[in-house]
């Protein structure tokens, strides 16, 4: 039996479409369905593309540089390849102890161009390894948020929990900075895919998942049983080993990226650190293929330049750096649209 990456693709594409209006709030819900490519032609879009690369974000309201980079780069790919479509993987499960992104607070420039913090959530050593996906929505816009930042809060509103609207915010600045392709950019949440695999063989008769002649067959299966941990939401919104796969909010870092390679993704965006145990997704793949009988496309790691000079592009202005050094902040991709507007709409450091 082949492989049929569109037919499983296809199948993840009707799943999403039902499983989509518990993901943001009646009100503005079409608009905010848009901002994350999940309305009907975003999602008719990603079935049919061609190419999918894949980025791995953290749900956050921040992304600092060097990270606003992993986007750039595929607006670059993107570039000299205007089919490829970018599947913008989010990390709900991660938490509020998480330094390199910071969901804990959202740090923007206000109307005169200062440095402005909101404290989003408390770091406290009993609170601090709650999720993000466990949290309650964003609940007002901040004050001192103007432009861009703005939009993008009210837009976060309509979230049904904390890591949907720090999606919608990241995906309302990811479009303002010209980072990302309306129509072709697709942001999803990691335990959507989880579940997708999950429920599907929770539901399935096993002898066809057995012969691996459904559309995520035994390759899901597979991988499934290769895992080396599944946690799942416990009642205070932290992660806690479970047993069973059918209760998983999560699997292990590289069962999580396996699973992409049942949607036909063609690359996978990462530094140096993901090229570290890259080998090991590759087994994982590998494995499930000769399990299930049914080997499936290895996607390809696309290892992010090094030595990028984005400062040569975008650069914090000399009172915003000072402030910044002095609050040990990272400047990031919404403060340079503050201050550069729309800056990777044609600049491309990659070139």
């Amino acid at each position: 039996m082949v492989f049929d990456a569109r037919e499983s693709r296809g199948a993840f594409v009707a799943w999403l479409r039902s499983a989509r209006d518990a993901l943001v709030a009646d009100e503005g819900k079409g608009r905010a369905l848009r901002a994350l490519g999940l309305d009907d032609a975003g999602l008719d879009a990603f079935t049919d593309a061609r190419r999918v690369v894949v980025s791995l974000p953290h749900a956050s309201p921040n992304v600092f540089f060097p990270r606003v980079g992993v986007s750039w780069y595929v607006r670059h790919l993107q570039r000299a390849d205007p089919s490829a479509f970018h599947l913008r993987v989010a990390l709900t499960h991660v938490n509020f102890s998480d330094l390199g992104w910071r969901p804990y607070a959202w740090w923007f420039l206000d109307q005169r161009g200062a440095l402005a913090r909101e404290t989003l959530f408390t770091r406290n050593k009993k609170a601090k390894h709650v999720v993000v996906a466990g949290q309650p929505p964003l609940s007002e816009v901040p004050s001192r948020a103007v432009g861009a930042d703005r939009e993008a809060a009210r837009l976060a509103l309509h979230g049904t929990d904390r890591a949907l609207s720090h999606l919608l915010l990241m995906s309302a600045v990811e479009r303002a900075a010209g980072l990302t392709v309306p129509g072709r950019t697709l942001y999803l949440p990691l335990d959507l895919l989880v579940a997708f695999f999950r429920d599907g063989l929770a539901g399935a008769d096993p002898a066809a998942t057995r012969a691996g002649s459904d559309a995520s067959g035994g390759r899901a299966a597979a991988l499934f049983g290769l895992r080396t941990r599944a946690r799942r939401l416990d009642a205070t919104g932290r992660l806690v080993d479970c047993d069973s796969a059918g209760e998983a909010f999560v699997l292990d870092n590289s069962s999580n990226i396996a699973l992409l390679s049942l949607l036909g993704c063609a690359g996978v965006v990462g530094g140096a650190k993901m090229a570290g145990y890259w080998g090991e997704i590759e087994e994982r793949v590998e494995r499930a293929g000769r399990l299930s009988g049914v080997p499936v496309p290895l996607p390809e790691l696309l290892r992010l330049p090094d030595g990028v000079a984005y400062e040569d592009v975008v650069r914090p202005s000399p009172g915003l750096a000072a402030e910044l050094a002095a609050a040990g902040i990272g400047y990031s991709q919404g403060m340079a649209v503050a201050e550069h507007g729309s800056f990777a709409e044609e600049a491309d450091p990659f070139r």
